[in-house]
């Protein structure tokens, strides 16, 4: 177990450490640069950390959303199956019970992040 974790972050850290030097591009235009007059161009699409901040955390709460749905599904399933059985409903209250705490804490993450972004704008704009 502990070779497998191993060679994964020595295979990730490959592939992340030589693009992780690549911070900004400097260019003018075209052409070669003169001494002291490079330009750092912004590489994201977004101005403030907070705006990155928050289309991190919204990307993750668009992809993990379904995951909190199958979640729900699973539990249903689970219900359904137990029949009456205790252990079975055991089972299915502890795995619906993990699917809210998932949910709050996915929907909680998104919205504090938003919360957090508009008062720096806020702060920032006065």
């Amino acid at each position: 177990m502990i070779k497998k974790i191993f060679a994964t972050l020595i295979i990730l850290s490959s592939i992340i450490l030589p693009t992780s030097f690549i911070f900004a591009d400097a260019t003018t235009g075209g052409g070669t640069l003169p001494a002291g007059s490079a330009q750092l161009v912004n590489p994201i699409k977004y101005d403030t950390f907070a705006e990155f901040a928050a289309a991190i955390i919204g990307t993750a709460a668009q992809v993990l959303m379904p995951f909190v749905v199958l979640g729900f599904i699973y539990s249903g399933f689970l219900f359904v199956k137990a029949q009456g059985n205790e252990t079975e409903l055991t089972k299915a209250k502890t795995a619906i019970t993990y699917s809210i705490v998932g949910a709050i804490i996915l929907l909680g993450s998104w919205s504090f992040a938003q919360i957090i972004g508009r008062t720096i704008e806020t702060i920032t704009t006065n």
